[in-house]
């Protein structure tokens, strides 16, 4: 008789070191927010510093914080990611049109909303808290079919971070590059960084695609990819 031959077990994606601790302690803020807010709106806030901290980061490492220190994908990565069908993200979450289209839907809803709020500081906070809020019930719900992070594709705080930073701290896909998409199976948004090696020099992935969370770089078996 044949004896069958054992499973082979799936190797692990190699993660760079203190992200996912960073992660988990920032993704704490999500119910300190969501919850905590209900109670004393102006907790609402912190939203409004978040924003002004990840454009101060985005002006020197791009999207770093969409990996490293967003509480909405941390969670998604790290929690949902439990649950989620990890189904592939369709096209059209990674198309332009559709970013900006609701860029303009969500600042539009954020603005009239703050008009409403006629200066009152517990409104102002509960606008915030309320479009994360609904931020995440979209994620969630996107998450649990589609990849976890299937949101930051489209996220308007995360386009505004990836405008912002066309030529700052750029994913370069080197000519050793052999595209054998591993970069993209490790990749929290399906970014495949194989697409954008050029026959002659470097390539380089858009701001936009890349959430600076070296998964790519550590998992590549050429050691192709590298941040510049």
């Amino acid at each position: 008789m044949s004896q069958k031959k054992p499973a082979r077990k799936r190797s692990k994606a190699e993660e760079i070191c203190c992200r996912k601790p960073s992660q988990l302690l920032m993704s704490l803020l999500l119910p300190l927010v969501v919850v905590g807010g209900y109670y004393c709106p102006r907790i609402g806030f912190t939203v409004l510093g978040l924003i002004a901290l990840f454009m101060i980061i985005a002006s020197q490492r791009g999207r770093f914080y969409c990996g490293w220190l967003c509480p909405m994908g941390a969670f998604h990565e790290r929690f949902l990611s439990l649950v989620s069908l990890h189904r592939p993200i369709l096209p059209v979450f990674k198309s332009s049109w559709f970013r900006w289209l609701l860029f303009a839907l969500m600042m539009s809803l954020m603005t009239f909303r703050l008009f409403t709020a006629w200066g009152d500081p517990k409104a102002i906070g509960g606008v915030f808290r309320s479009m994360w809020i609904l931020s995440t019930g979209i994620a969630i719900g996107l998450g649990l079919y589609f990849k976890p992070r299937v949101w930051c594709t489209v996220c308007p705080m995360g386009s505004m971070q990836g405008i912002s930073s066309k030529n700052t701290y750029l994913l370069t896909v080197e000519e050793s590059c052999v595209q054998c998409k591993k970069c993209q199976k490790v990749c929290p948004i399906s970014t495949y960084p194989g697409s954008f090696k050029q026959d002659e020099g470097p390539g380089r992935v858009p701001s936009i695609e890349c959430l600076r969370c070296s998964n790519c770089v550590m998992n590549c078996p050429k050691k192709a990819l590298s941040f510049q």
